[in-house]
């Protein structure tokens, strides 16, 4: 197993927990509930996908030198 930065599998984690939560989103017809600037937003799944598809990657910038 890889050597993974503490806050890079922290992203991940939360990543994989973000589509989990839109799956079951998806199963109960309902929206997913967001966090954003700090206001809680209502969302539908396709509107969270959409955003989520819009954000980038984290990149790893330890790997230049």
């Amino acid at each position: 197993m890889p050597n993974l930065d503490p806050a890079q599998a922290a992203l991940a984690a939360l990543s994989r927990a973000g589509l989990r939560a839109a799956e079951e989103a998806r199963r109960a017809n309902t929206y997913m509930v967001v966090e954003e600037n700090g206001k809680v937003l209502h969302e539908s799944l396709q509107e969270y996908l959409r955003k989520r598809s819009e954000q980038p990657l984290p990149s790893n910038t330890s790997t230049s030198a």
